[in-house]
């Protein structure tokens, strides 16, 4: 996989578009997370909707017996007229996301089923990625000298997200305690997550890896994300008490954990080795994969705590929507 150099947030900030294959020049940003994986799953080869017969199931997790196929009823979210949209994370009352007319990044919420724009003051783009019970989001933007910043908005208070001497920062999630985790890149162009609580930033480094992006936090502080290996291939990871553990979905090429909720139960997205995504559940220790039917890819960003889902999907058409599923 190749997650890239331009501006766009996991499957829709323009904060950083992605290509198949991590880059090899990190001076932006390389958010991935069904939070701006548009660029990468239209450059990725699409997936038939019905099996082929006679299809080779040697690395096919599912037809091994080492995952399960978890079925859920899927909605589309889409803000009108928009060519592509994506759903970050929801709370009770609210969803939030991601869209695009033809290029760039709009941030949006979608309440009683009416659909707003989020205009981040100082923004030439932005996405929202992370919503609590509260209310309170937390997303990424692109300002006018095209530098990406994190950012908070409390009641439409606004508050800009920096980590120390970083080149960039982006904020991915918010739990109901106020602890926000996302990810910066530092000076030499090496990205690491990180966990900020109330104005202080610490950093999260997956020992050994080449990059770390901490993705979701639940409750109790438990936090997933993605790190790289010498290789550059993505794998997800579990933060829990201090201890990482290894997420990779059984026989993927490449493996993003997004979301956790309070029961432990965590969201992602893996790739084939066709290059195909689908989005996954992980509840220890039992892994499901979760595909939209008729759908070429699907990634998933958050589990909430009534199991619903939420991500995104690319239809046959090659048209992106935003997803929400019970």
């Amino acid at each position: 996989m190749n997650i890239t150099r331009t501006v766009s947030l996991f499957l829709t900030l323009s904060l950083a578009a992605v290509e198949p294959a991590v880059s090899q020049n990190r001076e932006q940003p390389w958010p991935l997370g069904a939070h701006d994986l548009f660029r990468l799953l239209r450059k990725m080869p699409a997936r038939p909707a019905t099996p082929s017969a006679g299809k080779d199931t040697a690395n096919n997790a599912v037809a091994l017996g080492l995952a399960k196929t978890k079925v859920y009823q899927f909605a589309s979210a889409d803000f009108p007229a928009a060519s592509e949209s994506e759903v970050s994370d929801r709370n009770l009352s609210t969803v939030v996301g991601s869209f695009a007319y033809t290029s760039g990044s709009i941030a949006f919420t979608l309440k009683n089923g009416t659909y707003k724009i989020l205009t981040v003051p100082g923004s030439v783009d932005a996405g929202i990625s992370g919503i609590n019970t509260g209310g309170e989001m937390v997303g990424a933007y692109t300002d006018g000298s095209n530098h990406i910043h994190g950012f908070l908005d409390n009641a439409g208070t606004f508050t800009t997200i920096d980590y120390p001497g970083a080149l960039y920062t982006l904020a991915y999630d918010i739990n109901d305690s106020g602890l926000i985790v996302g990810y910066y890149t530092d000076a030499k162009h090496v990205q690491h997550g990180f966990l900020d609580k109330a104005g202080v930033s610490t950093s999260i480094d997956y020992s050994g890896a080449s990059g770390t992006a901490a993705l979701g936090i639940n409750s109790a502080g438990d936090t997933v994300g993605l790190w790289l290996d010498a290789a550059d291939n993505p794998h997800g990871f579990l933060l829990s008490g201090g201890t990482f553990t290894d997420l990779d979905f059984p026989g993927a090429a490449s493996t993003v954990a997004s979301g956790i909720n309070d029961v432990g139960q965590i969201a992602g997205t893996y790739f084939d080795s066709s290059g195909a995504s689908h989005g996954f559940i992980y509840a220890n220790p039992t892994w499901s994969q979760v595909d939209v039917p008729h759908a070429s890819q699907t990634v998933l960003n958050q589990i909430k705590n009534n199991h619903s889902v939420v991500g995104a999907y690319v239809d046959s058409m090659t048209e992106t929507h935003g997803l929400t599923g019970h």
